[in-house]
């Protein structure tokens, strides 16, 4: 507990001092308890004052708790004003967030075209549930002009990250030459990585087409 306390103290100091970080970890020490006796209106209060310096973190923080409703009244559009301030400075959550926002109209205007441009964003950064949503968006021409190409693509990189439905949709791809060059060998591949999964559409679908399964 000492420890903790001093920890806590040292962010405080550097807090005082103007340093950003210090503010926003100082509000995760209220928020958690750590060094602090946890008090979630006070760690708001420090994730505002580091998020108004400009501190990603911040941003990211004090749109979580108006999300929330946690240590301040919940806000969605709040929410979505300071997601949108973290996602503009590259962090990959927020820009995860104003996608889901747009694409829901929840706390903006819902505007398809918006969600799927920062889905890619996010995607570009690796995040594989981004990455499917954009090759969803391709394949239904949801937000985007529908393209079978890019659709396959997207799948392939979420595959690449590891998620059976990914997996399963690539192989299924290959297999049938949808939105890319027919070929059964590397689409079977991915359907047994999907399998090795438990990923049951890809299992029934091997099992409907004659394919051994695992």
């Amino acid at each position: 507990m000492n420890k903790e306390r001093e920890t806590a103290d040292n962010y405080r100091k550097r807090a005082y001092e103007g340093d950003s970080k210090s503010m926003n970890n100082l509000g995760v020490c209220y928020m958690r308890g750590y060094g602090v006796v946890e008090n979630h209106t006070t760690a708001f209060e420090w994730y505002l004052r580091a998020a108004t310096t400009g501190d990603v973190y911040g941003c990211f923080n004090v749109a979580e708790c108006y999300y929330r409703g946690d240590g301040v009244a919940q806000d969605r559009e709040q929410a979505f004003e300071w997601y949108l301030k973290a996602a503009l400075k590259g962090d990959m959550q927020s820009q995860v967030n104003v996608a889901n926002a747009y694409y829901l109209g929840e706390g903006v205007a819902q505007d398809h075209t918006k969600a799927f441009n920062w889905y890619r964003e996010a995607a570009f950064q690796g995040h594989v549930q981004s990455q499917k949503n954009v090759g969803a968006a391709y394949w239904n021409g949801d937000g985007v002009e529908k393209n079978l190409e890019e659709c396959a693509f997207w799948y392939e990189l979420a595959a690449n990250g590891g998620d059976a439905q990914a997996q399963f949709a690539t192989g299924w791809f290959l297999m049938t030459g949808t939105g890319v060059k027919e070929d059964k060998e590397s689409g079977l591949r991915w359907l047994r990585r999907a399998m090795t999964q438990g990923y049951r559409p890809a299992i029934d679908w091997c099992k409907e087409h004659g394919y051994r399964t695992l």
